[in-house]
């Protein structure tokens, strides 16, 4: 039973419909999304309640194709006259753009009529109350670990509750809708010492409630996070092996995964040009993607154009195996669409070579760098020439010896995915990435001069 929802689905798909139908009058084909959601939040901090919100949000996105043109509109009201409204805007504004043969809608053909729906949403105690009680566990737990360490302090403890409601209609007669969940918990943890301050988090992400990270893990995972970075220090510039902790090791499969989109590839914004059936990657590595996984933090059954993916290798043992296409991307490649309109689903990136637990990981790495927040840098698309500031550990013979400060880490995309030696074992989901820690055998480290 949904406590945080004021609309049901099917006034959703009648909303969608509506748009669709208000369209067809004008002489157009379209496509409309309606979307609404509830939330329940409450911030805790030193005992005492910072933030405790309950909100909502709906929302109709109308996109009108017309003379091989293509307009879109928004609006909040899904009442007649608002939708009315927004058909007439959709119109206006394709009547000013250049024609696109490519920014048509997909074939009827390829539409998810039926076919597999994930199951997004899991029952849960999503009320205001849940998650006041939900933070002041946190809360708790977070000052007691900071009484038992005179350099620790508690910082906010935060309850997350979201439940949503998603329709699409076409002009093809599509008209499906889906329901989701989405809990979420983190923990701030302060941690100071005569050298200076610092600060570090952790947060737990899923669907049901019952899936989180239980509240005394989330404080101390980030008490020791803030811990680690105590006492950090500049290290000589130098080339040497470098680890990144399963939350960066995301950012760089992210970075990946951008390169193979359709949108990347078609403008010629990628540093991985034409990479299906070419080695891309070391290889003994693999990415997957399955949009049906049930729970999926990036599942779904069709994308915002109807269309459904497929659970697919992306690469396979380190050739370029699949890309993430629209309609339109795939239309500019002359490829068909993968299902991949609103982005990647739920990816995963494995490994064949040898692999370990966090502490086999930092026996691996030997003495090197270990990578635990990214503090600013940069990508660039085309060259993949890639830069950041970091925080993180220094290890000499597999042990940690003292966090480190005022670091650079510089490389290629391209060298760097080819330089992966290990993926470790100690894998986490980051939103819609699956992975472990990431061990590159070889980089530059900027330090002291």
């Amino acid at each position: 039973m949904t406590m945080l929802l004021t609309q049901s689905e099917a006034a959703l798909r009648e909303a969608a419909q509506r748009a669709v139908e208000l369209a067809a009058r004008h002489g157009a084909r379209a496509r409309a999304s309606v979307r609404h959601e509830g939330i329940a939040k409450t911030a805790m901090r030193d005992g005492e309640v910072e933030t405790a919100e309950r909100s909502g949000s709906q929302n109709l996105a109308l996109t009108v194709f017309h003379g091989g043109r293509r307009g879109s509109a928004s609006t909040a009201g899904l009442d007649r006259a608002a939708i009315e409204r927004v058909v007439e805007e959709a119109m206006l504004i394709a009547g000013h753009v250049q024609p696109d043969p490519s920014a048509d809608m997909p074939p009827a053909d390829e539409l998810a009529f039926s076919g597999p729906a994930p199951l997004l949403y899991a029952d849960s105690e999503r009320s205001p109350e849940a998650m006041l009680e939900a933070a002041s566990m946190m809360d708790r737990i977070a000052a007691g670990i900071a009484t038992s360490d005179s350099r620790l302090r508690a910082g906010e403890s935060v309850a997350v509750a979201t439940e949503g409601l998603w329709a699409l209609a076409t002009s093809d007669g599509f008209c499906r809708s889906v329901m989701r969940s989405n809990d979420t918990r983190w923990t701030v943890m302060l941690a100071q010492d005569e050298g200076g301050s610092t600060s570090d988090f952790c947060q737990s992400q899923e669907r049901r409630v019952d899936a989180l990270s239980s509240a005394e893990d989330l404080a101390r995972t980030a008490a020791d996070r803030a811990r680690s970075a105590l006492g950090a220090r500049a290290i000589d510039s130098r080339r040497c092996p470098v680890l990144f902790e399963p939350r960066m090791a995301a950012t760089l499969v992210g970075e990946l995964a951008g390169a193979l989109t359709g949108a990347a590839q078609y403008r010629r914004m990628s540093f991985l040009p034409d990479p299906i059936g070419r080695i891309i990657v070391a290889p003994h590595l693999s990415l997957h993607e399955d949009p049906f996984e049930p729970l999926g933090l990036a599942s779904s059954g069709f994308d915002g154009e109807g269309i459904a993916g497929s659970a697919r290798p992306i690469i396979r043992d380190g050739v370029g195996a699949g890309l993430f296409m629209s309609s339109f991307t795939g239309r500019k490649l002359g490829m068909a669409s993968t299902g991949n309109a609103d982005g990647y689903h739920n990816l995963e990136l494995t490994s064949t070579s040898d692999s370990g637990d966090w502490n086999e990981m930092l026996r691996m790495l030997g003495t090197g760098l270990v990578v635990t927040q990214f503090q600013g840098g940069k990508t660039d698309p085309v060259s993949g020439n890639w830069t950041q500031a970091v925080r993180g550990l220094w290890v000499e013979g597999g042990e940690i010896v003292h966090a480190v400060t005022d670091v650079t880490l510089a490389g290629t995309m391209t060298a760097m995915l080819t330089g992966i030696r290990a993926v470790g074992r100690d894998v986490e989901r980051t939103g819609a990435i699956r992975t472990g820690s990431i061990l590159i055998g070889d980089m530059q480290v900027g330090g002291r001069a």
